[in-house]
């Protein structure tokens, strides 16, 4: 049984992850400045058990989930 619940996918690179607290800590360690120079258009998250898809968003400080 799969036990990670989210797949992040940031710059063309995914991971599978426990808990959303796990996904914050892994935006917490990208600097985001990355996200100025490549782009954010190929940052989201998945919620592998409903399929559903949130962008990722960024301010000058930090990454954040954008939740509909």
């Amino acid at each position: 049984m799969n036990e990670n619940k989210y797949k992040l996918f940031m710059f063309g690179f995914g991971i599978e992850l426990k808990s959303l607290d796990d996904v914050e800590k892994r935006l917490s360690q990208i600097p985001t400045n990355r996200a100025e120079v490549e782009g954010i258009d190929q940052c989201y998250l998945i919620d592998l058990k409903t399929g559903e898809k949130y962008q990722i968003n960024f301010d000058k400080k930090k990454y954040f989930v954008k939740f509909k």
